[in-house]
């Protein structure tokens, strides 16, 4: 009976190991080739239960494996899920490599489903270490979540910009500044309101001595988008 049941789960392990698709996910990162092993591929997208395996690019040792719940990309037409071990592109991989919080690390994002604004990407965002350690972070995971897809990464300015609207005439944007804890902080914003008449409201807070700064302007909508 033992016999029977180790049978069992072997086929079953062997039935699963056969439903998992396999890629390369190599260029997306300076320091580390990735391996990734997704649930599924139907009509050249690909994604559900996934997991990650990060590898250093010199010394080839194995980072602990990742996980995303809900993985998602997709495939061009020359790409074949079925052969195996196909090379993503860099913008075609589900994970975002880059220094978030300027600490001079590589920090990395997945791809988790898309629970964003208007069902845009959502992202689970982990900082990594000088030891090749990676933490997820709640913070900077959030802001990759809960808005218009990843935030965005100023090297020059060290800062991050997330994106929001609300149907056709309502935009922010929000740019924060990271803290020593790794926390980011909002520093300015930026809002436009183009919902009544001809009009665009214009909403600028800016952090000036500790202290958020408010303005608020109206412009002529054709002379203020001819201007952006």
């Amino acid at each position: 009976m033992k016999r029977l049941v180790m049978m069992s789960l072997l086929v079953l392990a062997g039935l699963f190991a056969q439903a998992q698709y396999t890629f390369l996910a190599n260029n997306c990162s300076g320091q580390y080739n990735v391996k990734v092993f997704v649930a599924s591929c139907e009509g050249g997208n690909c994604g559900g239960k996934a997991t990650l395996v990060l590898s250093d690019k010199i010394t080839g040792k194995e980072i602990e494996p990742f996980h995303s719940l809900d993985l998602d990309f997709n495939l061009t037409d020359k790409q074949n899920a079925r052969l195996g071990w196909v090379e993503l592109g860099k913008y075609q991989s589900p994970l975002i490599f880059g220094d978030f919080n300027f600490d001079g690390f590589e920090d990395m994002a997945i791809r988790n489903g898309n629970n964003g604004a208007y069902s845009s990407p959502s992202f689970d965002v982990y900082l990594g270490s000088a030891n090749q350690k990676f933490t997820l972070n709640p913070e900077f995971t959030k802001l990759a979540s809960e808005n218009l897809g990843m935030f965005e990464v100023d090297r020059k300015t060290k800062e991050l910009t997330i994106h929001l609207k609300s149907g056709c005439c309502y935009q922010q944007r929000i740019t924060y500044k990271v803290t020593t804890k790794d926390i980011p902080s909002e520093v300015s914003s930026v809002i436009e309101d183009s919902s009544i008449g001809d009009d665009v409201t214009v909403i600028t807070r800016k952090l000036v001595d500790g202290k958020m700064q408010k303005k608020v302007e109206k412009f002529k909508a054709k002379e203020y988008y001819i201007e952006q």
